[in-house]
């Protein structure tokens, strides 16, 4: 349950993130790429959280994949912020 609450809880950001960025018309690989690597991280996290034992091990996996999620977010904001 709390896997979901996590993924509902950053998908807001990311859509407006992503949402900004369409109608301001980025356009770049740089964005593209960032906006896979978020999803991939996202789904990592997912699986890694429902699908293994809880540990501090996993804990710091489940947190690296967060981070790198906030890191493509920032990354993509200032995307946006340089085409605005």
């Amino acid at each position: 349950m709390r896997a979901h609450m996590n993924c509902v809880e950053s998908l807001p950001v990311y859509g407006a993130v992503v949402l900004t960025g369409a109608v301001s018309g980025v356009a770049s690989a740089a964005y593209d790429a960032l906006a896979l690597t978020f999803i991939g991280a996202r789904v990592g996290q997912t699986l890694v959280h429902v699908g293994t034992p809880q540990t501090e091990r996993v804990a710091l996996v489940r947190f690296s994949l967060f981070a790198v999620q906030l890191a493509c977010m920032a990354a993509m904001g200032v995307l946006v912020g340089a085409t605005v």
